[in-house]
């Protein structure tokens, strides 16, 4: 007798757990699609969209810098948009780079179905990096793990 209600105490903890991981999961991918605005107009900065493999439609800002040392990506972390590297920009346009900022897909402004942690997002990063720095010593920064997935499938973030 014992032994059964262990039995059923563990299934339905078994049962719970998988629930509960399912359910945060399915929190975690969901759209996180938000109007973002102008951008601050200390960035100097020009909205730009463009293409990427993933299917989305990528939003960013892009900072140009005149004579700049090169050019920085900045990628916002999981479930935030482009609005969280603002100050990482500001400091990087004082120190003479260009900067670009994008919404992954399903978040910010960018259109998208759900988010993946990295396996679409990679893509978006390839897309900017092939749409704006062609030409540029560039560098990708921020909290993303579309970063660390683009930088395995390429080897390494390309440095043009």
């Amino acid at each position: 007798m014992l032994v059964k209600r262990l039995v059923a105490a563990c299934g339905i903890l078994i049962l719970v757990t998988i629930i509960c991981a399912v359910s945060v999961g399915w929190l975690l991918a969901h759209p996180v699609q938000t109007a973002i605005g102008n951008p601050p107009a200390d960035l100097n900065a020009e909205p730009v969209t463009f293409a990427s493999d993933s299917g989305a439609t990528v939003h960013g800002w892009w900072c140009p810098t005149q004579n700049a040392n090169g050019v920085v990506l900045l990628l916002p972390g999981i479930r935030a948009n482009r609005l969280s590297m603002v100050e990482r920009a500001r400091f990087l346009r004082r120190a003479g780079y260009s900067v670009l900022l994008i919404d992954f897909q399903a978040t910010g402004e960018t259109t998208g179905d759900h988010i993946t942690f990295g396996w679409k997002e990679s893509r978006d990063v390839l897309a900017a990096i092939d749409r704006q720095f062609i030409g540029w010593r560039s560098y990708a920064s921020g909290n993303s793990t579309a970063k660390n997935r683009c930088a395995c499938s390429r080897g390494s973030l390309p440095d043009h």
